[in-house]
């Protein structure tokens, strides 16, 4: 019997180093679909993984992501745009572009936006936000002599969560399952290792 526990114990040990080494690794850096996850995985819990807005002008395709993906008052925001071709679906790049901030007490600031090196068509720009509630982002560029904008909403917070319930819900859910089948496993391993060592 005190074998058994002993196996069981190592069992559980490996299972749980192997486990950890699968976390710790970092997640894949891409662009092009939005998908944007970076970094360790409590962090990369908070970031986005899908394009949140999209706009069109003048013949482009606006498409917005900020990271993390509510931004927290006083902390640092990537917002990011890719803007793709209407008529063909090409990406557009070479533009001069410019993010205009309204914040909610009406004043203004611009942010250039630089187009962003070895990713095609992907424009960013890093701010902080210094008031909480809705902020308005309009896109300012010109393609062929032709100017075009566009404009977005994001609201500014105390807390990454707030206003955020299906993520936060999508991946508590996540997590549940994650759970459910961790337990699973080791229950069925120990009972295949315990009728084998009996």
């Amino acid at each position: 019997m005190v074998r058994i526990r002993a196996q069981h114990r190592v069992l559980g040990a490996v299972l749980t180093v192997v486990l950890s080494c699968l976390l710790q690794r970092p997640c894949a850096l891409a662009h092009h679909g939005g998908l944007g996850i970076e970094g360790d995985l409590v962090q990369w819990a908070l970031k986005v993984d899908q394009w949140q807005e999209e706009g069109i002008a003048e013949g482009h395709r606006i498409k917005f992501l900020s990271y993390p993906r509510q931004p927290v008052l006083g902390g640092s925001t990537r917002l990011v745009f890719e803007i793709q071709s209407t008529a063909t679906g090409q990406y557009v790049t070479g533009l001069t572009a410019q993010l205009d901030i309204r914040t909610p007490d009406g004043t203004q600031r611009l942010v250039p936006l630089p187009e962003i090196t070895g990713v095609t068509a992907y424009y960013e720009g890093t701010v902080t936000f210094e008031q909480e509630g809705e902020h308005t982002l309009t896109w300012h560029s010109t393609a062929g002599n032709v100017p075009f904008s566009t404009t977005f909403r994001k609201t500014v917070s105390r807390s990454p969560l707030t206003g955020d319930w299906p993520t936060l819900l999508g991946y508590s859910t996540v997590a549940a399952a994650f759970l459910v089948t961790w337990v699973g496993l080791v229950l069925s391993v120990q009972r295949r290792f315990a009728t084998a060592w009996r």
